[in-house]
């Protein structure tokens, strides 16, 4: 049998309380990594329906007029409630006369940080991460 020394007792406490901070810190990292990954593959997919729209000579109108890019962005991402202020379109009303030139589509969105620790990370001043993706597509 293995006697320990009155020393050694609560070792193993302070240890995992010490490894412990590290584990949540990294989770907590994993988690809003695979938030931010989440969102920035939401706004790209909604960039690239926009694109394809107005490359289909549509204009580019609003989030709550059927028929428009960005009304097609903003169905495309479901969850984010983007707004007109989020999406940006190049030409706004493409013609005949802009076929074969670039329909480009730019999404911005302001994500959340989850904790402080996170802002100091990503050096950002207020409590958000912004993530932009734009795609673009010849005018047919």
């Amino acid at each position: 049998m293995i006697r320990h020394s009155p020393s050694d007792e609560g070792a193993a406490a302070v240890e995992f309380a010490l490894v412990s901070m590290i584990l949540v810190t990294l989770l907590i990292g994993i988690m809003q990594f695979g938030y931010l990954f989440y969102q920035w593959n939401e706004i790209t997919h909604a960039a690239r329906e926009g694109a394809r729209w107005a490359a289909l000579e549509y204009p580019a109108g609003s989030v709550v007029t059927p028929d428009t890019v960005r009304y097609k962005v903003a169905q495309a991402a479901p969850g984010m409630e983007l707004t007109d202020a989020d999406i940006t379109v190049s030409p706004t009303a493409p013609t005949i006369e802009d076929v074969g030139d670039p329909a480009t589509v730019t999404v911005t969105w302001a994500v959340p940080l989850f904790t402080p620790l996170m802002q100091s990370i990503f050096s950002t001043s207020d409590d958000t991460f912004v993530l932009r993706s734009t795609a673009t597509l010849r005018i047919e």
